[in-house]
């Protein structure tokens, strides 16, 4: 009777060790994958594919978006692991919190060298910000603080308005300071735009991206149509030029 007493309960702590491994492995059959997880990967292809294709001039863009990851990437593992039983995917959010991370901080190291290292010397870096027509007139479109710029030396950055798209080369065009005028095109407002000349043997061809003009800034407030606009490019009325004017060094 022992004999059968002690067999049989080895054979119950047995059956009870594997019930309770059975259990474990139904249980993690019904895990789901944490949308925290699943969140964090989508921001961190969003923002590679944003640094692949802007390079350091869409860092204000993507950082935010690498920023985001992180914190997503964070909430993530913790609710992961408060949920064991319940979510997955603690490895796939620890993968996009290393990216995330690693790539900001290239990002913002990149952004910095280049910020205090594109400006050619002897030039003095403007902004479209800059050219904005606030606190002035219509007799008087130029302010004193902008006026300055007449004949000095500058270094912009901006787009390609799409008023030359599908010219080709081209070496006279309109710069833009955002994606919206630039990808979507309109009659850019006359302190939002520049005239651009590329010197001889310099040419570009119309892209989205944003690119890097030094030269001389000249204003005109006199009426006229905008350089390298045609009608088969803007269609039944042509852009009317604005008031900055910029005779390129360089471009790139």
């Amino acid at each position: 009777m022992a004999e059968d007493s002690l067999f049989s309960d080895e054979s119950s702590d047995e059956d009870q060790l594997f019930s309770s491994t059975r259990d474990e492995m139904d249980a993690s059959q019904y895990r789901s994958l944490s949308p925290w997880a699943v969140a964090t990967l989508v921001l961190t292809l969003l923002a590679l594919a944003l640094f692949i294709s802007m390079g350091p001039d869409g860092v204000f863009l993507y950082a935010p978006v690498q920023l985001a990851g992180i914190a997503v990437g964070l909430i993530a593992i913790l609710k992961i692991r408060g949920n064991s039983f319940e979510f997955t995917g603690e490895k796939f959010a620890r993968i996009g919190l290393a990216i995330n991370t690693v790539f900001l901080i290239i990002a913002t190291t990149w952004a910095t060298i280049v910020y205090f290292t594109e400006v050619p010397e002897g030039y003095s870096r403007i902004s479209f910000s800059t050219l904005e027509g606030e606190g002035v007139s219509a007799r008087s479109p130029i302010s004193p603080t902008v006026a300055q710029y007449d004949g000095e030396s500058v270094f912009v950055k901006g787009y390609i308005h799409p008023g030359v798209n599908g010219l080709g080369n081209i070496t006279r065009f309109v710069l833009v300071g955002d994606l919206k005028t630039c990808c979507f095109g309109g009659q850019p407002k006359p302190w939002d735009m520049i005239e651009v000349d590329l010197q001889q043997g310099q040419q570009v061809t119309y892209d989205v991206k944003r690119h890097r003009l030094w030269g001389t800034m000249s204003i005109d407030v006199t009426p006229h149509l905008a350089v390298g606009s045609t009608k088969e490019a803007t269609g039944d009325v042509q852009l009317q030029g604005g008031y900055f004017h910029l005779e390129a060094d360089g471009v790139k």
